[in-house]
């Protein structure tokens, strides 16, 4: 961006589609809170129903630990955010000072745990003051008319911009918080779980359908909030233009099988059932480290897996500590080596169900590496899950189907991803001509 280069939010606009992106997150939200409140109201009547045994109320703990904590956490850092935009914005937050009933509102909603809410409901507000603020202004002595925002439109486009993304982010490390486990954990108590697996009862498939749709949903709310996440970046630089409808449509396939792919193959080898493991209690969801009668050592599946995401995470977040980033900066521009270690940790944690583009440099090698390596962790948990799974709960076709499932939704999102690139990238055009200037400077 040269010094002559108008502002990023001069070029901001809120149309329809803009309005439309905004009330599919929020519907994304609520209806992501309702099932987790129907999902956790039916593991409780489970526990209630089966009073003789434990293991169902320890399920249901560790479902509302998931849902709750991540949403205090992203309320938290909605409100420290809402904070530090009115201290940064300077001369910018004139039109940020909100009442007193305003600002309660603001407090209560984050207090029930809705920020982000109202959030999306503050988006359509800037966005449609911004629009009410912009008129026709005649250029030049040939009479031109133009779109032009006024101090007061000028504004809020920045209060819009700085809002949507903000919200952005929330909405990713959100999904990653609770999402994220969530689906894992689901997929590991479809598996241990012998009555849901059997369907022994109309209750037991009124919870199998209710834990299936909240992982659908699952995914489908990680893959929306990495496109719109990725959408709100390009539109906060100059240079690059938003994501058109087809873009996003194969974007968001190409993020939805991807952590398909992902989840299904960690969710399959955590809840591992060995064969011929006699020790072993089927009716314990967390088994610990035993001792056989032959002397040798039984370390379960869960402990294993967490090992394999340890592992996987220090490899991501080391990753991204070698690439450089500079996302925490202080206000002289010097990097803020405490904070940016920390956002290195919560990226390494996103990494290890996607990918995120955490530099503005040609990914095409970092990709290339990520990919790889969660295709070879994937088949190789999958592919321990197929050797070790006890017969009695899988059979050959349904171990077949995993496996299936694991390596055509990682090679359906590598297709999608060759797509959008060679296709729909909104700046194909300019990459292709600093492409074919380089071939020509050679």
């Amino acid at each position: 961006m040269s010094l002559r280069d108008p502002p990023v939010h001069v070029g901001a606009n809120f149309g329809v589609m803009g309005t439309v992106g905004v009330v599919v997150n929020m519907i994304f939200f609520l209806v992501d809170i309702i099932s987790d409140c129907i999902l956790a109201y039916v593991l409780w009547c489970q526990a209630e129903s089966d009073q003789l045994d434990s293991e169902p109320f320890t399920w249901f703990i560790i479902t509302l630990c998931i849902i709750i904590i991540p949403m205090v956490v992203i309320n938290i850092i909605s409100l420290v955010w809402y904070y530090q935009n009115k201290q940064c914005l300077g001369d910018y937050c004139v039109l940020h000072k909100m009442t007193s009933s305003e600002i309660a509102v603001r407090l209560v909603m984050h207090l029930v745990l809705l920020g982000q809410l109202i959030r999306f409901i503050d988006i359509i507000k800037y966005g449609a003051k911004m629009k009410s603020e912009t008129r026709l202004v005649q250029m030049g002595e040939d009479g031109e008319s133009v779109l032009r925002k006024s101090p007061k439109g000028e504004v809020y486009a920045v209060l819009h911009m700085v809002m949507s993304r903000d919200t952005a982010m929330l909405d990713m490390i959100h999904s990653f918080l609770q999402d994220a486990p969530q689906l894992v954990f689901q997929i590991f108590l479809l598996y241990r779980s012998p009555k849901i697996l059997t369907g022994s009862n109309e209750f037991t498939t009124v919870i199998t359908a209710v834990q299936s749709w909240k992982i659908f949903l699952g995914v489908m709310s990680i893959s929306w909030s990495l496109v719109s996440y990725q959408d709100e970046l390009r539109r906060t630089v100059p240079d690059k233009n938003p994501l058109t409808c087809y873009g996003t449509t194969i974007c968001l396939i190409w993020r939805a099988a991807m952590v398909a792919s992902r989840v299904i193959a960690i969710g399959s080898f955590t809840a591992i059932y060995p064969v011929n493991t006699e020790t072993a209690d089927h009716h314990t969801t967390f088994n610990s480290i035993q001792m056989r009668e032959d002397g040798t050592v039984y370390i379960p599946f869960t402990i294993i897996s967490l090992c394999v995401l340890l592992t996987h995470w220090i490899i991501m977040t080391v990753w991204i500590r070698v690439q450089d980033t500079n996302f925490c900066s202080n206000d002289d521009g010097t990097k803020s080596p405490v904070l940016e270690l920390l956002y290195n940790c919560i990226m390494g944690v996103v990494h290890i169900f996607s990918y995120i583009n955490v530099k503005d440099t040609p990914s095409r090698r970092r990709m290339a590496f990520f990919y790889i390596f969660c295709l070879i962790e994937n088949t190789i948990m999958i592919s321990v899950w197929c050797v070790e799974m006890e017969p009695q709960y899988t059979g050959v076709w349904f171990r077949a189907t995993i496996v299936f499932m694991v390596e055509i939704l990682w090679v359906l999102g590598i297709c999608c991803i060759a797509g959008y690139y060679a296709f729909l990238h909104p700046n194909k055009e300019n990459i292709r001509n600093r492409r074919n200037q380089a071939s020509w400077r050679q």
